[in-house]
C-alpha cells in the first residue's frame, strides 16, 4: 500500500469549511488560514512531546491518556492538506513513491533541528506566501514520519482515513 495524497485531498476537501461552522468563537474569513497554520504548529509541538524530541525546561503536565504518535502525525498531515487546499497549492502535495524514497537519503540525527526547520519554513510560507517553503516543509514532514519516526505507510494511511472519516 502506498500513501494516496490525491485521495486524501479529495476527502479533506469535504471538510474544507465545515469545521469552521462549528466553532463557538467564529473567525473572520481572513483569519482562517492563520488558524490552520497555528493548528499545524501546535500539532508539531504535540508530536515533539509524544516522541520525547525535546527535554522540557518546566515540569511536564501529566495527561490522562497518551495519544499515539501516528495519530498526531496523521493530524498534521491532514492540516498540511487543508492549508494546501486553502492556498490552492494542492499541486505541491501529490508525490510519487519514488519521490518519497528520495526523502530517506539524508537522515536527520536530531529531530529538534528537523522540526525547527519545518516551523521556520511554515512561518515563511505564511508570512511571505512562499510556495517553495511550504513544499519543503511538506516534504520534510513526510520524511519525519516515514524515515525518522519510522511510521509505515499502512499505519499512516489507516490513521488519516480514520480521522478524515470522523470529521
Amino acid at each position: 500500500m502506498e500513501l494516496d495524497f490525491a485521495r486524501y485531498l479529495r476527502l479533506a476537501r469535504t471538510n474544507f469549511l465545515e469545521v469552521a461552522d462549528q466553532w463557538e468563537r467564529p473567525l473572520k474569513r481572513d483569519d482562517l488560514l492563520l488558524n490552520d497554520y497555528l493548528n499545524l504548529v501546535q500539532t508539531l509541538g504535540e508530536l515533539m512531546q509524544a516522541t520525547d524530541t525535546l527535554n522540557p525546561d518546566v515540569p511536564k503536565p501529566t495527561t490522562s491518556q497518551p495519544v499515539a504518535v501516528v495519530d498526531i502525525y496523521a493530524q498534521g498531515l491532514i492540516q498540511f492538506l487543508m492549508i494546501s487546499l486553502k492556498q490552492q497549492w494542492t499541486h505541491l502535495m501529490v508525490l510519487e513513491p519514488a519521490d518519497l524514497e528520495k526523502l530517506g537519503k539524508f537522515p536527520q540525527r536530531r529531530l529538534q533541528h528537523q522540526i525547527m526547520g519545518e516551523l521556520t519554513m511554515l512561518l515563511n510560507s505564511y508570512h511571505q506566501r512562499r510556495q517553495g517553503d511550504f513544499a519543503h516543509a511538506w516534504r520534510s514532514y513526510l520524511k519525519l514520519g516515514l524515515f525518522e519516526l519510522k511510521l509505515t505507510d499502512v499505519e499512516i494511511n489507516q490513521a488519516v482515513d480514520r480521522q478524515l472519516h470522523e470529521a
